[in-house]
């Protein structure tokens, strides 16, 4: 046996492997005690999750793969009929959510990365969900191929609806001045109707001088997009080193990035001399040192009565989800009400209130539940 074997086997022997009990665990916080209890798992990185009406889950898996899940999370069936995605780096079947008229219509949407020769960018589609399969696929959005890039991250890319507008998120794609630039769809938030034609009213027109799809702009990676029930969009931004952003999204607004930011490289040296200027979006709260930020969720349910409209945030960086407490458009108090020892991706609340927690290494989801006080 040469030296490297043994080494190897040495090494294999002695390091600690990472473990994890998926049995009932019990978690304090400041306001109230919960079980946290394994729901599913058997994924490389679940990245999104939507609930159907009759409370089965979908899960879009970075991989490339989109599963159907039971109720009770004990058995899920792969989806077919998902596109070819480009599953490189931060690159991959991103979010899935479904139509706000799903029951009758069953149509959902998922985000990709899509690859055309060795460049990348992201897209939205749609299709119907009919026995396992997706049906009626239809590219909704897509990009310009002079926009796709070699990089493979900061694609963003979540997707949300109100009744009548699907708003979705793309990445700067590290292609950092370009968000600033309103005829780029790079680090901007875009507005269509659900089949991804654009409302006249929209704040932007392209350079040919049609109305764009750009709703917002300067925003770096954000991989966090929620809306509460009142209407207000709120947005995650997954800043360099420093600068992750909780922002309110509002039409024709301008967040900055680059021209200002609390980030630096993550060599430590600066991106801007900048952290407020004219005319530009101040986040309602940022984290510096970041925490790196992914999905997120206004809470609007009462199991979790303590919890009421707060902002569930998930890092992959500090491995937690906390909640951040906003009052009147204003930044509070936040607290760490969950730390799995793995990357937090993402969060969703079911139907009942439950929270659901996408994890990773090994990817699962598990499930929070609150313990009544005696």
């Amino acid at each position: 046996m040469n030296i490297l074997i043994k080494s190897i086997i040495i090494l294999l022997i002695l390091s600690p492997l990472k473990s994890y009990d998926f049995d009932t665990d019990t978690v304090k916080t400041k306001e109230l005690t919960y079980a946290v209890e394994l729901f599913s798992d058997g994924y490389v990185i679940p990245w999104g999750m939507a609930f159907l009406p009759n409370r089965q889950m979908l899960v879009a898996d970075l991989s490339g793969k989109l599963y159907l899940v039971s109720k009770d999370g004990k058995s899920k069936s792969e989806i077919s009929g998902v596109p070819e995605v480009y599953f490189k780096r931060q690159g991959g079947l991103m979010d899935v959510e479904i139509d706000p008229n799903f029951s009758q219509n069953r149509l959902i949407y998922i985000s990709y990365s899509h690859l055309i020769g060795k460049k990348s960018f992201t897209r939205v589609a749609r299709a119907k969900l009919a026995n396992n399969s997706l049906k009626n696929f239809q590219v909704i959005y897509k990009a310009d191929e002079k926009h796709y890039t070699k990089r493979a991250i900061h694609f963003g890319s979540r997707i949300i609806f109100d009744n009548k507008y699907m708003y979705f998120s793309i990445g700067d794609s590290y292609e950092r001045k370009e968000a600033q630039d309103i005829n780029t769809p790079n680090g901007k938030i875009h507005r269509t109707f659900h089949d991804g034609t654009i409302p006249n009213d929209n704040p932007f027109n392209d350079d040919n001088g049609n109305k764009s799809s750009i709703w917002c702009y300067g925003n770096r990676n954000p991989q966090g997009l929620a809306i509460a029930k009142d209407g207000t969009i709120w947005e995650l931004e997954h800043g360099p080193m420093g600068g992750d952003e909780l922002n309110i999204i509002r039409k024709g607004v301008n967040y900055g990035w680059p021209t200002i930011t609390y980030g630096r490289n993550y060599s430590g040296t600066k991106i801007s001399n900048f952290t407020v200027m004219e005319g530009m979006e101040q986040p309602i709260w940022h984290w510096t040192p970041s925490i790196a930020v992914c999905g997120m969720k206004v809470y609007e349910n009462k199991l979790f009565e303590p919890w009421q409209d707060n902002i569930l945030v998930t890092s992959l960086k500090d491995e937690y989800l906390e909640r951040v407490i906003v009052k009147n458009g204003k930044y509070v108090d936040r607290e760490s009400v969950y730390k799995p020892g793995s990357r937090v991706r993402d969060v969703e609340v079911g139907p009942s209130g439950k929270i659901y927690v996408a994890l990773e290494d090994p990817g699962r989801i598990v499930v929070l539940s609150p313990i009544p006080k005696n």
